[in-house]
């Protein structure tokens, strides 16, 4: 999971190079710091995003969760036991 994890990470990287908002800016490394505290620990397992943060979500970041959600998916049915 780290792996993929890290690979959206990195193309959310890419694709808000450009961003010029501070407002999205800071928003967005808040997240990132957030996430990499996360991963860090298995403490994230069974975590449930709350629903205020998805309510504020736009409809593009909401598309990017669930594919997100669906590529996690698919891996897990690739390799059941959670190995890389």
């Amino acid at each position: 999971m780290r792996v993929l994890g890290d690979e959206y990470m990195k193309s959310e990287f890419r694709a808000h190079r450009n961003v010029e908002n501070p407002i999205h800016i800071v928003g967005f490394l808040k997240e990132w710091q957030m996430y990499a505290q996360q991963v860090e620990g298995d403490s994230w397992l069974g975590d449930k995003m709350d629903k205020e943060r998805i309510d504020k979500m736009s409809d593009q970041q909401l598309g990017q969760l669930y594919e997100l959600m669906q590529a996690i998916q698919k891996q897990g049915r690739e390799d059941p036991n959670g190995e890389t």
